[in-house]
């Protein structure tokens, strides 16, 4: 039986017209499946989002080809439900076929807009469920009680008891799904009807995995007290069908273990959750963690939310490596060095395959790459109505490193609360690259004048807001920030029309440029800058002047090993420890010649006339046997970047 995807697949047949034109109300073509298979076929897609981006885009990159007679199959996408194709311009509706595809045309016997509210990730499932659908049309609730059954695996009538209440929160939030507003509502309006739950703060920890995370942090110490008969803990705990997901959730540290005096008397499943012997747990804790990433690396065509997931692993994996050098044995090391090989093969591929297609996801609910994180803020003040912004970058900053800060924080001041994920930075992982595609909004595709230079950020970063409807004079930039005391902070915050602040530190990147000793190295010059205080003391500044602060990050860094310095002259426009970037696709191919390990990294997103080789694999342009901390490939650590949203108790 044919898919969703199959039903607008077969309007996609190669050669069957240079131009398409698609009115997609509801993303269909932009979900992740769907434009990989789209791209599969030879076909390019491009936005048409901004009139004067879409014409820039469509003659450097499409028109010129055309021109000159070569073939490209395009298709122009209007997303929003306020466009029509006829609004498009007269060139495009001379010589385009004309397509429309829609949520109700492959379900009209659900509810519209209960579909509609659902991210793309989960059509599979209702279109699954749907071909098993007895044929009658479904009210606005029974559509509803379908898509959690089919989707998150949901049953509000039989959720009785505190155990069955319990598994539907640890798996939710195990898997990291958030429900959409309307059916979390919808859930809660069926579980207030028990009594038994009357003492749980549902509102809070259904929606929100941090918040119902502190409450199994909270709960999990009235437990520990309780062991002796006395219960004072709501969950729970010990209940064979929970005890597999808190053991997880200590594993991956989203529970942190509680010092407990007298631990020979704990049952063993409740040891996981108890600090024994730090250096002790911490290795074990590491052993755990490396076989069950090993097992579950991800492999093939995954979706990017796949490597989101094992970047924010792979991270804590880092840090404990790291942290507990000296407890590991000398095999131990030899293993690390493989799985992180292993690692960087299986990425390095995925991203070769599957990153030409990230910049058209969707951004609303969570940024994919750099650029949409500007676009999710202008989202989120909108649907927030949010007074003021704050857009924290902290240049060069990887994964592990941020955990590094983030703990530094929490330890000395739990009412700090951060919601994290990651956003892929945009390659060559580059300051000049990916820095101003987070102030700019867009590829780079659309700076090639400044493409190797940061000069124009806080242009591009007015420019986007104005857009938005925000006065020059309500957008500051704050860059090359020297601390949370700096001058021109102090000015910004002045400002009375203030209401978009971006600010750029370059201290990680100060570090990372600097650095001798490698990821410990690292690790140990970051862990003292966040002792200083200095990160906090600017989170309380902004959270004082009334600020919803974001944090992000450009790049990450990798630790390589130096296979050579090319000697180039004038050929390379940028010379990178771990990218080169040329304006000339021969003088790539000469530098290619004599390092066959390097990669010809495709021209995604990218000006035309920039040519990107990568230094390949955990290797750096610089002197044989060199080891540095460096940034610019398509290592994990070097992509996959924080984007965080910081809250606090009171604020």
């Amino acid at each position: 039986m044919a898919s969703w995807r199959d039903q607008i697949l077969k309007h996609f047949q190669p050669k069957i017209s240079r131009l398409t034109l698609v009115a997609d109300p509801d993303g269909l073509l932009t979900e992740e499946g769907m434009l990989s298979a789209i791209r599969d076929r030879g076909f390019a897609l491009i936005p048409f989002d901004d009139p004067i981006a879409f014409r820039f885009a469509y003659e450097s990159q499409y028109r010129s080809l055309w021109d000159r007679g070569e073939k490209t199959d395009l298709v122009v996408v209007l997303r929003s439900t306020e466009q029509q194709l006829n609004k498009l311009p007269f060139d495009l509706l001379e010589v385009g076929r004309e397509l429309t595809f829609a949520l109700h045309q492959m379900f009209p016997k659900l509810n519209y807009p209960v579909i509609a509210g659902l991210d793309r990730a989960f059509l599979d499932a209702v279109d699954e469920a749907y071909h098993k659908h007895d044929g009658s049309q479904l009210t606005e609730r029974e559509t509803k009680d379908f898509v959690l059954m089919h989707c998150f695996s949901i049953v509000p009538k039989l959720i009785k008891t505190p155990v069955e209440l319990l598994k539907v929160l640890l798996s939710l939030h195990a898997r990291k799904v958030r429900l959409p507003d309307f059916l979390s509502d919808y859930l809660l309006e069926s579980l207030a009807t028990n009594d038994k739950f009357e003492t749980w703060p549902l509102a809070e920890i259904l929606p929100s995995r941090e918040k119902f995370l502190r409450f199994l942090q909270d709960e999990w110490g009235l437990f520990l007290t309780s062991v002796d008969g006395e219960k004072k803990s709501r969950v729970p705990f010990s209940h064979e069908d929970v005890r597999a997901y808190i053991d997880e959730f200590f594993l991956d540290g989203s529970l942190k273990p509680i010092e407990q005096e007298d631990v020979a008397n704990l049952p063993a499943w409740v040891r996981a959750g108890v600090v024994h012997n730090p250096m002790a747990d911490a290795v074990r804790r590491f052993h755990r963690l490396r076989e069950r990433f090993e097992k579950e690396l991800p492999g093939g065509d995954v979706s990017h939310r796949e490597w989101q997931e094992a970047a924010q692993q792979w991270a804590e994996l880092v840090v404990l490596r790291w942290k507990w050098d000296e407890a590991m044995e000398a095999a131990e090391r030899v293993a690390w060095v493989e799985l992180q090989s292993k690692l960087e093969d299986a990425f390095s591929q995925w991203m070769m395959d599957r990153y030409g297609t990230l910049h058209n996801l969707p951004y609303n609910q969570q940024p994919v790459m750099v650029h949409h994180i500007p676009r999710f803020l202008a989202v989120e003040r909108t649907r927030k109505k949010l007074a003021k912004i704050a857009l924290l970058v902290l240049d060069g900053l990887a994964f592990d490193q941020w955990l590094l800060l983030r703990e530094q924080i929490e330890t000395c001041d739990p009412a700090w609360h951060f919601q994290d994920s990651t956003a892929f930075a945009w390659v060559p992982t580059l300051t000049s690259v990916s820095r101003q595609s987070i102030f700019s909004g867009e590829p780079p595709l659309y700076f090639p004048d400044s493409f190797e230079t940061t000069s124009k950020e806080q242009m591009h970063w007015h420019r986007f807001w104005e857009d938005q409807g925000i006065q020059r004079l309500g957008v500051e930039l704050v860059t090359n920030l020297s601390g949370p005391s700096d001058p021109r902070l102090d000015a910004a915050l002045t400002n009375p029309r203030l209401s978009i602040l971006g600010i750029v530190w370059n201290k990680v990147d100060d570090i990372m440029h600097g650095i001798q000793m490698q990821t410990a190295g690292m690790h140990n010059q970051v862990r003292l800058w966040a002792s200083q205080g200095h990160l906090q003391q600017l989170l309380i500044r902004l959270q004082q002047e009334g600020f919803s602060i974001y944090l992000t990050a450009d790049h990450g860094n990798v630790t390589a090993t130096g296979i050579g310095n090319p000697r180039e002259g004038v050929l390379a426009e940028t010379r990178g420890k771990r990218a080169r970037v040329y304006d000339r696709p021969e003088f790539r191919e000469e530098v290619k010649a004599k390092f066959p390990d390097s990669i010809c990294w495709p021209n995604h997103g990218l000006p035309p006339a920039r040519h990107v080789l990568l230094a390949g694999n955990l290797h750096a342009f610089t002197d044989d046997g060199d080891e540095i901390v460096a940034h610019g490939g398509i290592a994990l650590e070097e992509v996959m970047v924080p984007f965080v949203t910081i809250t606090r108790d009171g604020a």
